[in-house]
Formats: C-alpha cells, sequence, structure tokens
C-alpha cells in the first residue's frame, strides 16, 4: 500500500515538473521544492528519474527542458518523407480497422495515411491528439471523433500537455494505432517528448496495438522508450525491413505484417 501511495504522489509530482517546464524551460529545485511543498531531496530525486525517462535535463540547481535538436522534426516536413511506403503501410493496417471499434489514431505522418483512408469505411469511434487526423475525419459520416486535448505542439500538428496526458491516461480504446522515430530488435523509441506520454497510455489502455513504422526506422535512435515488443500486437512494415529483424520480432511475440508498395501483400 505504502509502495502504490509512494508511485502516485511521484506521478503527480512527474505531470506538475513536466507541465511547468513546457511553460518555463527550465525551473530551480528551491521553486519545485516550494510549489510542490517537499524537501529539495525529493525533488533531486525526481529530477534524476526523470532524466533517465527523458522527460527533461538536469543542471545544476534545476533542470531544463529538452530542446529542440531532441524533439521530432516538423510534421510537414515529415509528411513527405517515404510517403509511398506511409501509404502502403496505412493500406496493410486497415485490417486492424474493423467496423463499430474504437480507436487511437495517433499524430504521425503514417497514421494520417490510415485515418485518411478511413473516410467513408463504416462506422468508428476515433481519439486522437493529431492535428491532421482531426482534419481528416472531422465531419465526416459515421465517425465519432474524440480530441485528446492540450496544446499544439511546435511540430505543428500534435496536441500535447498535462490535459492531453490526464485525458489519455483515463481513454481505453479497441486498438491503439501508433508510429514511432525508431525501433530496434529489442523496443520501440520516439526523439522526444512530443506526444510520448500520450502514446505510452493508450498503448496501456488498448485491447490490441499496431505499429506502423516504414524500414527506415529500423535501428533509428531516440531518447524516449515507449515500449518494448511484449507489449506491441503487430508491427506493420514495408518490405524493406531486414528479415533478421522481421524474424527477432517475431520471436518477441510480436506479429509482423508486411506491406508492399501499391498494395500488395507479402
Amino acid at each position: 500500500m505504502f509502495f502504490t501511495v509512494h508511485c502516485q504522489m511521484y506521478e503527480t509530482r512527474k505531470r506538475k515538473i513536466f507541465d511547468l517546464l513546457t511553460r518555463k524551460e527550465t525551473v530551480s529545485v528551491a521553486e519545485l521544492s516550494r510549489l510542490l511543498s517537499v524537501s529539495d531531496m525529493t525533488i533531486r530525486r525526481d529530477i534524476r528519474s526523470m532524466e533517465q525517462e527523458g522527460l527533461l535535463k538536469q543542471v545544476h540547481g534545476g533542470a531544463v527542458r529538452v530542446q529542440r535538436s531532441d524533439m521530432e522534426v516538423p510534421f510537414a516536413t515529415r509528411r513527405v518523407e517515404q510517403q509511398e511506403r506511409k501509404q502502403a503501410i496505412a493500406r496493410e493496417a486497415l485490417a486492424w480497422a474493423r467496423d463499430n471499434e474504437s480507436f487511437y489514431i495517433d499524430g504521425s505522418t503514417t497514421c494520417s495515411e490510415l485515418s485518411r483512408l478511413l473516410r467513408g469505411r463504416g462506422r468508428h469511434t476515433v481519439v486522437t491528439d493529431g492535428l491532421s487526423v482531426l482534419i481528416e475525419l472531422g465531419g465526416c459520416a459515421g465517425i465519432e471523433l474524440v480530441l485528446l486535448g492540450g496544446t499544439l505542439e511546435r511540430d505543428g500538428n500534435t496536441f500535447d500537455g498535462l490535459l492531453a496526458v490526464e485525458n489519455a491516461r483515463r481513454i481505453q480504446v479497441d486498438c491503439c494505432f501508433f508510429s514511432s522515430t525508431g525501433f530496434s530488435d529489442e523496443d520501440v523509441v520516439n526523439a522526444g517528448m512530443i506526444g510520448s506520454q500520450v502514446k505510452q497510455h493508450m498503448i496501456r489502455n488498448a485491447r490490441t496495438v499496431v505499429l506502423l513504422a516504414d524500414s527506415t526506422k529500423y535501428r533509428r535512435s531516440g531518447i524516449i522508450k515507449l515500449c518494448r515488443w511484449s507489449d506491441v500486437d503487430v508491427l506493420v512494415a514495408d518490405s524493406g525491413l531486414p528479415e533478421a529483424a522481421r524474424k527477432a520480432i517475431s520471436d518477441a511475440g510480436t506479429e509482423v505484417r508486411i506491406a508492399e508498395m501499391g498494395g500488395r501483400q507479402a
């Protein structure tokens, strides 16, 4: 019981520290200690833990926000990269977009392609933190659209912050469709904090988890560990993914589906 309460208190402080950093970029130990009514030692311990999670960077006397160089590049730039691969992956992923079910669709460029394909295809409840998904599906017949809310981030597409994270914590869906900056034989990673906490909650809160990731992301690094393969039911990638990677991920218990260009399946 004590351990559970302790963890809940840490999670509450962590959210408040992170939210403060999104507004101020830098905070001191003394300021956090005063605002959160805990000791300097507790705050220093929190900062060390949050740095290990990639949520901030520890500096002398306090912490700073992860800088822009560590963040994802703007959505408009990413949208045109590997577009044919992303479209093929989105077509393959449609197999898990079953009628009369609820989905989380993240704000990635690949999932934006998936949301476009959902137009006119049955009835769905779609939860999202992506402006692109809102634009694609807003007002679309048969689609009940739930926006997580929050602040529009500097990538120009993702809604994030305390409100988005808190809403994601409470929502359960039939299927979570998400993408990432990179992945390896062991885990799935993101470049920075934008959207990462929301994705982590939705991965935990979904009955089925489907990762949409083109082969160029294999072995691409990121500072945020989103999940391990044991958390992912299906990886939808393209034919450029090496056979060794397909085997390693399959051996970890994740189904690997390969989408061919032009919609053909391998």
